[in-house]
């Protein structure tokens, strides 16, 4: 009776643990792709300022700024249409197991009327 009880217990939860995993799964990506962008920004931000440092003239230095905050905009600009098709995957991921759960429980009870 225990163990029925049990398996019916684990067969309920399934769907909410796998929502879990997949939410799981998305922060720990979303965090990775994060660390990645903020160790390339702080690594291109020294390489700016020792080549900012060895500007002769005002026209150099403004180059180099100009190029450096070019690369930081494509950078950036990247990682969030990566972050971004990452979440609304996991997002599309989501709403179908939910609509999955939810027809699985219509007919459940549907069966139990």
């Amino acid at each position: 009776m225990f163990e029925q009880f049990n398996d019916q217990l684990k067969e309920s939860m399934k769907p909410y643990s796998e929502l879990a995993t997949l939410n799981m799964t998305t922060m720990q990506e979303v965090a990775e792709k994060q660390n990645a962008l903020f160790t390339k920004m702080l690594s291109e931000g020294v390489a700016f300022a020792e080549k900012a440092g060895q500007q002769k003239d005002v026209m150099s230095l403004a180059e180099a700024q100009k190029a450096y905050f070019e690369s930081l905009q494509e950078t950036i600009t990247e990682s969030a249409k990566e972050t971004y098709t990452l979440v609304s995957g996991a997002q599309q991921k989501a709403g179908s197991m939910l609509k999955d759960l939810s027809e699985e429980m219509t007919a459940k009870f549907q069966v139990a009327k």
